[in-house]
């Protein structure tokens, strides 16, 4: 997982869909397999660093969330389950115990993303780095499932949060925006990128004030000038003007003449 974790801000309605889906979704599991009693509760975020890193995950294929396999995620199997409170050492001396729980985690994943019926989870945990670049892309979703005072931590991918999400109709792509359409007194605003940088999971867990990102460019490459649509419109150099930080044009890609056309 040598890539930058980025982060989707979701709207606090958008997580409480993701969290009433979730829970619709897992009530038939809880109905086929609890003896514990109870509702189920969901609480849902964006994945953070935190939530890989020092924690061992169960991965099946792409179309299963991963799950975490902790104490609290034996405790929620063995518990919702069997009915029974018992150590991972006790339950692991029970082959029958081991297929109903390995059976109920397959069908719990299942169940939240609406995976094929014959999908599984393998038996080696696997630590945060090494799970699929699904679960800390843009979008990736955290869930917390409670139920009789017993909690599981599950990973969804971007996509498989999505799939929680109402279908809302899709928005009319906006025509871009031609600058001979605008008057002369019209302002625009334009933005200074950068190149980007790539970060280890590891060197941005670590990351502290003072610390310095080398960006992916040459030492005194321009940076590109973009015009709001994304379109590039030239290049400009950094600096300062007038004790404020400030760009000096040093190349230009679209001419805008006096009458305001592009």
């Amino acid at each position: 997982m040598n890539a930058v974790l980025p982060y989707r801000l979701y709207a606090h309605s958008e997580l409480a869909a993701i969290e009433s889906g979730a829970r619709e979704r897992c009530a038939g599991w809880l109905d086929g397999w609890s003896m514990a009693g109870g509702e189920l509760d969901v609480s849902a975020r964006a994945v953070s660093l935190p939530d890989l890193a020092g924690m061992a995950w169960l991965a099946g294929e792409d179309a299963l969330p991963a799950l975490a396999d902790d104490t609290d995620a034996c405790a929620f199997f063995a518990g919702v389950c069997l009915g029974v409170k018992k150590s991972r050492a006790a339950l692991s001396e029970s082959a029958l115990a081991l297929s109903a729980l390995n059976a109920a985690r397959a069908a719990l994943g299942r169940a939240l993303t609406g995976a094929a019926p014959d999908g599984g989870y393998g038996e080696t945990p696997l630590r945060g780095e090494d799970l699929s670049p699904l679960f800390s892309a843009v979008g990736a979703v955290r869930l917390e499932l409670r139920v009789a005072g017993l909690t599981l931590t599950a990973l969804l991918s971007a996509g498989q949060a999505a799939g929680l999400l109402p279908v809302s109709a899709s928005l009319a792509a906006l025509p871009s925006v031609s600058l001979r359409s605008l008057p002369l007194e019209r302002e625009v605003e334009l933005e200074v990128r950068a190149a980007p940088a790539r970060l280890s999971l590891r060197d941005l867990d670590s990351l502290c004030p003072g610390d310095v990102i080398r960006l992916d460019q040459k030492t005194g490459a321009p940076f590109e000038l973009c015009l709001p649509d994304g379109g590039v419109l030239g290049t400009a150099r950094y600096g300062s003007h007038g004790g404020r930080p400030a760009v000096k044009v040093a190349r230009l890609s679209t001419q805008i003449n006096k009458s305001g056309r592009a």
